[in-house]
């Protein structure tokens, strides 16, 4: 984590534009950018795509600084940072595609991953019809928002069936219509536990499609009051840990070995005490773990596992018991703890420390690998 950078439009109005040129021959890729669903989102697009009935019910925009209040289907104005909310929605192409491939021709990105700001709050829905059709609704609004960007942008649908998963395999051969190449699930979604048996279907669904599913950080926001950003910027920031070790322990990676997941906007440098850890568990307690793996844990994050940071020096200086190939650079715009205005300078930080094939890979190369991208 960092302050935003002096030349960040999250300080201010936007500078003139500065091509910074291309820093490596293969792709540049930021696994993980958000957009700012717009006004038209909420107050058109969402609520005419739904059935009649629903129509009255759809959530609303009501202020700056967003969270789902999921009983009254609106969302509500927050206290804890709507001031770093506001400089988000503002910073140039938050919510416009063609000035966000300016945004990426200045900092030298090839392609950048789109997550949902707000839309994630969706899942948090309490009617599961209502929040079935919301979420679909923003995905192929998203679909809609990155297909005008000529192959610089790619979203990031929310997979909506873990209320349903014997409809997974039917919506995401819809999301592969759209044109998306990866998905995401909430990371804790209600009265759900993900390797219970009646969730297979979903899982062989995700597995047999061959995209690769990711978890993001920070669904639900709600620590406010004294300390409550510093509490909530530290704790959220690196949320994996439980998760990870959740899919690994239960036994689903072992079951699922052409799944591949990504931890996203998590940040690097937890990995190796989780693994490490996670290791000693299995060798400690192999007698009384249920399923017995037939791996230690370390194993499947090394096949089936990676992770997106920004610039997380302590994870890179523990890049050999990570793995190269199991790690995504972002720049996470327009959130102002991202590398706006310093990618070149996270770039060349990187080929100092690392050497060129590990910062190329590390750039873009395990992405494109990952998600199939060709250059624009």
């Amino acid at each position: 984590m960092h302050a935003p950078h002096a030349n960040s439009p999250l300080r201010g109005p936007l500078g003139p534009v500065q091509y910074y040129g291309r820093m490596v021959a293969s792709m540049v890729i930021s696994a993980d950018e958000h957009v700012v669903e717009s006004r038209e989102f909420w107050d058109d697009w969402l609520p005419r795509s739904l059935p009649p009935k629903d129509r009255d019910r759809a959530p609303r925009l009501v202020g700056v600084g967003i969270a789902l209040d999921s009983s009254a289907h609106v969302l509500r104005t927050f206290t804890l940072f709507p001031q770093l909310m506001k400089r988000s929605d503002d910073a140039l192409g938050s919510m416009d595609v063609h000035d966000r491939v300016v945004v990426l021709d200045r900092e030298g990105i090839d392609v950048a991953i789109q997550f949902p700001q707000r839309a994630m709050s969706m899942s948090g829905i309490a009617d599961r019809d209502l929040m079935f059709s919301c979420l679909n609704s923003f995905n192929e609004w998203l679909a809609s928002w990155c297909g005008s960007s000529n192959g610089r942008l790619h979203g990031v649908p929310i997979l909506p069936t873990y209320y349903r998963p014997e409809a997974t395999a039917d919506y995401i051969g819809h999301l592969k219509a759209l044109g998306f190449k990866t998905m995401m699930l909430p990371n804790y979604p209600r009265d759900i536990r993900y390797a219970d048996p009646e969730m297979q279907p979903m899982w062989t669904a995700i597995e047999e499609s061959g995209l690769p599913l990711n978890f993001h950080i920070s669904e639900a926001p709600d620590d406010n009051g004294p300390g409550g950003l510093g509490t909530f910027m530290t704790v959220s920031m690196q949320p994996f840990r439980k998760l990870w070790s959740y899919l690994v322990f239960s036994g689903l990676l072992d079951r699922h070995p052409g799944l591949q997941v990504v931890f996203t906007e998590g940040g690097i440098s937890w990995v190796p005490s989780v693994l490490d850890h996670a290791d000693r568990v299995h060798r400690e307690f192999a007698a009384y773990l249920e399923p017995r793996l037939p791996h230690p844990p370390s194993h499947y994050w090394h096949t089936q596992c990676q992770a997106t940071f920004m610039d997380d020096p302590r994870g890179l200086e523990q890049i050999e018991f990570i793995g190269v190939n199991r790690m995504l650079w972002s720049s996470d715009y327009p959130h102002p703890e991202g590398t706006y205005g310093a990618t070149p300078t996270v770039w060349q930080h990187m080929r100092e420390l690392l050497g060129e094939a590990a910062a190329t890979a590390i750039m873009g190369g395990n992405a494109q690998r990952l998600y199939g991208f060709v250059r624009p």
